[in-house]
This record gives structure tokens, sequence and C-alpha cells, in this order.
């Protein structure tokens, strides 16, 4: 069996034989991969009224168990986003009815972000659409391919956030 990238990379043997394309497979797959992926994230979450920025403000919270709050800094921290944009999520969320807003008792400038009981009930509902489509996008896969795949990308995605974390290197934005 072939895949598109396949062709790609015969391509690129024919066009410049000198080079060693063997990593590009592998990363070209897993860049593939994320995109549909997303996209059928995207479809999931659709089902229930909601965009994966939205979802993976909402579960950080639902994950945190009762009472369900983070300080919105470490929000903006773990979504890797700066605390002006994680304002505006919050804003909007906020709007929906999802979240809240209280000052933090242990610092003055500081503010907790919890789920409201309708934000409790449209990530619980979420979760379920998450799952199912997860589960669709690796069926084709056994039990023991997926662990195999699982721990060969769990190495990787250390060893390059390793690399991330080096004063030059950017760091990469977290999937849902």
């Amino acid at each position: 069996m072939q895949d598109s990238v396949d062709k790609l990379l015969e391509q690129w043997r024919q066009e410049r034989p000198e080079l060693d394309v063997s990593g590009l497979g592998l990363a070209v797959r897993i860049e593939l991969l994320a995109k549909l992926l997303r996209r059928s994230t995207e479809r999931s979450l659709r089902k229930v009224g909601l965009k994966i920025w939205q979802y993976d403000v909402l579960s950080a919270l639902r994950r945190q168990g009762p009472p369900f709050e983070l300080p919105a800094t470490e929000l903006a921290r773990a979504s890797l986003l700066t605390s002006g944009a994680m304002t505006t999520r919050i804003d909007h969320l906020e709007e929906k009815g999802l979240v809240e807003r209280r000052p933090d008792p242990h610092d003055r400038r500081g503010v907790r972000v919890s789920l409201t009981p309708r934000g409790r009930e449209v990530i619980d509902d979420a979760i379920h659409a998450r799952l199912t489509a997860a589960e669709q996008s690796v069926s084709e896969l056994g039990s023991a391919e997926r662990v195999a795949v699982e721990r060969v990308l769990r190495k990787l995605l250390l060893s390059l956030s390793r690399e991330c974390r080096q004063p030059s290197a950017a760091t990469p934005s977290l999937p849902a």
C-alpha cells in the first residue's frame, strides 16, 4: 500500500537522489495526520456547539475536579497563550454562561476561572463527542499497534519538546 507521502518522497528521490529524505516521510505523515485529526475534532465538537479553543479551556477546568477552577494565569500557561489572549477567551466563555470569574483570595491581582453548572454540562457532553471521534480516528489499529504507536510518538514528542525549550526555538501550540 502506498499513500500520498510515498509519491512525494519518490519525486524527491528522482529529482534529488543525493538527498536522504527518510526523515521527511515520518514528519510529513505526522503533519498530515495532525491536520486530519484536527478536522475530525472540529467536526465532533461542532455537533455540541464548541470550537476547539473553547473545548480546551473548559476541559482544562473540568479535569481539575471540584470546584472546577484554575487561576487565569495557569489556564493561559497550560494553553501556551498570553494573558491577553486568555482574557479574550474567558470573556467569550463568560458571555455564553460557561465560566465565571472571581477574585483570587490569595492574590489581589489574580482572577480565578471556574465552570458554571451549564459549562460543566457542556464539557461533559463534549468529552463524549471528543472520545468518539478519537476512537473512530484510530479504529484501524489493533490494541498492540495503538500501544506501539503511542510509545513511539511519546518518545518523539518528549524529544521535540526538549528542543523547543531551547532559548532559540519557539514553543509550539498544544492541540486540543
